[in-house]
Order: C-alpha cells, then structure tokens, then sequence
C-alpha cells in the first residue's frame, strides 16, 4: 500500500566507521639553486619599463 511520507518511518543513521589517513611525510627539502634569477632582477623588470611609460606618457 501506498502511504504518505509523514507515516513512513525515519531510516536509520549511518554507523560512522573509523577513517585512517596516512602518516604525513614532509617533502624532501628542495637543493638550494645556483645562479638563478634573484628577486631584484624581477623587480626591476617591473619597475623599469613602468617608469618608462609613465615618463612617456606624462602630460607636457
């Protein structure tokens, strides 16, 4: 028989099982790069041609 919801019965809750993770393992520290590109070289690729467009650009 066909009976409304409010008549059917609550299903039951789920049994909550144990959940495990693997252990956490820290990476492998990265070798320290030689001869790479240091910041002040990214900055001042920024920087430079920004200035450069804002003098070009400046109302004479």
């Amino acid at each position: 028989p066909c009976t409304p919801d409010s008549a059917r019965e609550p299903a039951p809750a789920p049994a909550a099982a144990p959940v495990h993770y693997p252990a956490y393992k820290a990476p492998a520290p990265r070798p320290a790069t030689r001869g790479g590109t240091s910041p002040l070289t990214f900055v001042l690729l920024i920087t430079v041609p920004a200035l450069v467009a804002v003098a070009a650009l400046r109302p004479r």
